[in-house]
């Protein structure tokens, strides 16, 4: 009988960083001869079929473990709680309320939830796992005392798509073009990203920003265009919303530098992408953010846009830096893609489930 692990997730979407590490740790739990599925609460219809509801979860005989990846309040703690199912945790982070309690009180509740489940989890929990070291960090507060770090994973397949010809085409003469990856979120602070545009324009007038993310909540989305309208760069400013794979390609493939502003990030699979592709990365150094880029980005404390505005035309005008920082991030890029995350995630599974994870 093959030995089983199965993963839960609270939601399953394409292109979502937490789906796809599910995704490809199936796919590893499969090859070293484990049954593996991924269980969702919530599953968005592309993958219907491939991911599980999770009511139709039924515990088999022999089944001793599952793989939990916690990043928001999910009705899944409590079924784990009843049945005193034995985990693997992966925290992915939660979303601090504040950031959302303006913009979208359920979601914030949610995360609340999220924070105490965390808690609750604790005497479930035979390994805790972080994406980053910053999330270890939180275990280790929260009480865990088995944890260890299992970064989110590049699977340089997903990034071999033909890049879609039209980001090209639509962004032909803007320069420099400055990219942001991520769903449209307060914490996210798009509109920042907004202001350093304002700023930069002054210096290089053909400068454009690209924001590509879902429109996860309507109503900072709505804002942020209407942000974009009052500052006068409706033409400056391209809001994607949800693009497919080899759109998301053309536009690391076209960008000349991947900026965040982001006050909030747990791991920041973005910044990691950006660096594969050759593109500087400039990021303020919030959270997650320091673990992400090592030394192969360039770090800011402070958001002093005029400064930055002068930064990014330095480096524009300086083509040997922006080649140094590209050396560095695609070192760094390297350190996570699947051969030695897959090497560390096996490492792990060994810890708790001994023999049975070997060929």
């Amino acid at each position: 009988m093959a030995r089983i692990l199965h993963q839960f997730v609270a939601g399953a979407s394409p292109g979502d960083a937490i789906t796809d590490q599910a995704l490809l740790l199936r796919r590893w739990l499969r090859d070293w001869g484990f049954s593996s599925e991924i269980y969702a609460e919530h599953v968005e219809p592309p993958l219907q079929g491939d991911v599980r509801p999770a009511l139709a979860y039924r515990r088999q005989r022999g089944e001793s473990l599952a793989i939990y990846h916690h990043s928001i309040g999910s009705g899944l703690v409590e079924q784990f709680r009843a049945s005193r199912q034995r985990l693997l945790l992966i925290y992915h982070n939660v979303t601090p309320p504040d950031f959302l309690t303006a913009v979208d009180p359920v979601r914030a509740q949610r995360a609340a939830v999220g924070q105490q489940q965390l808690t609750q989890l604790r005497p479930l929990v035979e390994l805790a796992l972080g994406d980053s070291p910053y999330n270890e960090a939180e275990l280790k507060k929260a009480g865990f005392d088995r944890t260890g770090v299992l970064p989110i994973v590049l699977d340089e397949s997903r990034y071999q798509d033909t890049p879609d010809p039209g980001v090209s085409a639509a962004h032909a003469g803007h320069n420099p073009l400055l990219l942001f990856v991520g769903r449209l979120a307060p914490n996210k602070r798009q509109e920042d990203l907004v202001k350093l545009l304002f700023h930069l324009r002054r210096l290089r007038p053909q400068a454009h920003l690209a924001l590509v993310g879902d429109t996860w909540m309507p109503a900072y989305a709505a804002w942020l265009a209407d942000f974009v309208r009052q500052t006068g760069l409706e033409d400056a400013v391209t809001l994607t919303g949800s693009v497919p794979q080899k759109t998301l390609v053309g536009y690391y493939r076209r960008a000349d530098f991947y900026i965040s502003m982001s006050e909030h990030e747990g791991f920041g699979k973005p910044l990691i992408e950006s660096m594969y592709f050759g593109v500087p990365v400039l990021a303020y150094a919030s959270t997650a953010v320091p673990d992400a880029l090592g030394d192969a980005g360039i770090l800011f404390h402070f958001k002093d846009y005029p400064a930055l505005a002068e930064l990014v035309s330095l480096l524009m005008a300086r083509p040997e830096l922006r080649q140094r920082l590209i050396a560095k991030g695609r070192d760094r890029a390297a350190m996570f893609l699947c051969e030695q995350v897959a090497a560390r995630f096996r490492h792990f599974l060994e810890g708790v489930a001994g023999q049975g994870a070997r060929r």
